[in-house]
């Protein structure tokens, strides 16, 4: 919650005035796509500096590289909602934004294969002998967001927004491990097994954030 405070003395420290700004409420229906995946969006004007806005979003991407002496093939699968409330603070279409996303279906699904043979106690096996590694990196259930971006949410009519940030989930997790192979029913290759959980986790735990660039478009009625 930590990544609240600054929003939460920005907010505090306006004037009374501006809450009142006097401007009719309007809901905004529409679509929003980009990095955290594509779906409907929702919003509503509470005046001209204040609104409310709520989406989901659904995303699957497949991807590969090298870890050590692995190839691992990833599946991004990407499935969160949440919400935001906006602030225009010049009663414009800029607008600042905090918020938090339900990420607990979010997951990146990974399957690693042998690059070459691969020795445990001592014996040399194939890379089909030696087996393969899947497993899923996941994040936090729910991730706090913060983006700053431009909107039309003051005016009737066609809406075009673009809105960038990040997002707070929290270091990455390997989990689900499954093996095949000696990897599965040899107690030497352990070990390695072990190895390749840890460099996979290393590679992954230094990226607490997620870059937010979402493109909305929609209708204010």
């Amino acid at each position: 919650m930590r990544y609240f405070l600054p929003f939460v003395v920005m907010l505090s420290a306006l004037p009374a005035a501006a809450l009142q700004a006097a401007t009719p409420a309007g809901v905004t229906v529409g679509v929003t796509g980009g990095s955290l995946g594509a779906g409907p969006e929702l919003s509503y004007a509470l005046n001209r500096r204040f609104a409310v806005r709520a989406s989901a979003a659904f995303i699957g991407v497949s991807g590969h590289g090298n870890v050590s002496d692995f190839r691992y093939d990833g599946n991004l699968h990407f499935s969160n909602f949440g919400g935001t409330v906006d602030w225009h603070p010049f009663a414009g279409d800029f607008r600042l934004s905090a918020g938090a996303r339900v990420t607990s279906e979010d997951r990146v699904r990974i399957h690693g294969t042998p690059t070459g043979p691969q020795t445990y106690g001592g014996i040399t096996f194939s890379p089909a002998e030696a087996g393969t590694l899947s497993g899923e990196i996941r994040t936090a259930s729910v991730s706090p967001v913060a983006t700053l971006g431009y909107a039309h949410t003051t005016r009737s009519g066609f809406m075009f927004g673009l809105d960038g940030g990040v997002m707070f989930h929290s270091h990455p997790r390997v989990e689900n491990i499954e093996t095949t192979g000696q990897l599965a029913t040899n107690p030497a290759a352990r070990d390695e097994l072990d190895r390749q959980v840890r460099r996979l986790e290393d590679k992954v735990r230094d990226f607490p954030y997620y870059p937010v660039l979402q493109l909305s478009l929609g209708y204010r009625f």
